[in-house]
């Protein structure tokens, strides 16, 4: 009874030790780590808006600001568009060319055999209402006179046959341009048509290094780079030519707000070559021999 008594007490000691040394080995639970302390928030400094400068420190352009006293100008009567800083022809290769001559009225005459073959360019800076050269060469509606291109170019003969179609310049139906004689710019719907069938067939060059025409280095220049700020060009085909004579050319330009500049004129005179009448030299007349005496 003691011997049974004494080995249920060791039974009971060695359940319980082992159940110590178990929990004595297991490893202590880790502490959770202290919460870092939240940081200041840093106030950053704001900077003024300003115009950004490009590599090389030239400042971007912007647009120009409007004149405040061109409204008084406008009133008075003065013409405060676009003024005209270069109207002329050129070459077919994009090569300027000087007027061949003046008139007595100090008109540049352009000289041409053909009457086609050859570009004609205008070139525009803004005026006293300094603002910028409106760009489109076509704003047609057959029925609001009022709607007209912002280069406004005008002849005083009809180029080709003189078609009364507006911009008849493709094919399969080409046709010329009706001539407005005297030049006029009245607000009438004829004159708008014929300003937009002559408009159309140009093209428009904001860039001299990427314009129509050329320096004598064979880049592409503006032909007046130090002044212009827009181009328009227009090859002159077979099918608007210019008739024999001269032809009075009138162009003026108008600035974003409709305002059109001062006209400028210059003359496109078609002569053909001069007729090439070879030299005629007189026959020799044999003479009878000298017989001596």
């Amino acid at each position: 009874m003691r011997s049974g008594t004494v080995a249920v007490i060791a039974l009971l000691c060695g359940i319980v030790g082992c159940t110590m040394t178990k929990s004595a080995s297991q490893p202590q639970a880790a502490s959770q780590p202290e919460p870092e302390p939240l940081s200041t928030p840093v106030v950053m400094k704001t900077v003024p808006p300003s115009t950004p400068v490009p590599e090389g420190g030239a400042a971007i352009p912007t647009r120009p600001v409007k004149n405040p006293k061109s409204d008084v100008e406008k009133k008075a009567g003065k013409a405060v568009g676009p003024i005209v800083t270069f109207a002329g022809a050129a070459r077919a290769d994009g090569q300027g060319m000087p007027p061949s001559s003046k008139n007595a009225q100090g008109v540049p005459v352009y000289n041409s055999v053909v009457g086609s073959g050859f570009m004609i360019v205008v070139e525009g800076k803004p005026g006293i209402s300094n603002l910028e050269v409106a760009r489109s060469i076509y704003r047609y509606d057959p029925n609001d006179p009022m709607q007209r291109p912002d280069i406004q170019i005008e002849v005083n003969r009809p180029l080709g046959d003189g078609s009364a179609e507006v911009c008849d310049a493709r094919r399969p139906k080409i046709g010329g341009i009706p001539a407005i004689n005297p030049p006029s710019w009245a607000d009438t719907q004829q004159i708008s048509n014929t300003l937009n069938d002559m408009g159309c067939r140009f093209e428009t060059f904001i860039e001299s290094n990427a314009s129509c025409t050329l320096e004598k280095s064979g880049d592409f220049s503006f032909l007046n780079a130090k002044e212009s700020k827009v181009q328009f060009c227009m090859v002159v085909a077979k099918s608007w030519n210019f008739p024999e004579g001269e032809t009075l050319v009138s162009v003026r330009l108008r600035d974003v707000e409709g305002n059109p500049g001062p006209v400028t004129t210059f003359i496109v005179d078609r002569r053909p070559p001069p007729t090439f009448v070879p030299r005629v030299l007189p026959t020799r007349t044999p003479t009878a021999p000298r017989r001596r005496p």
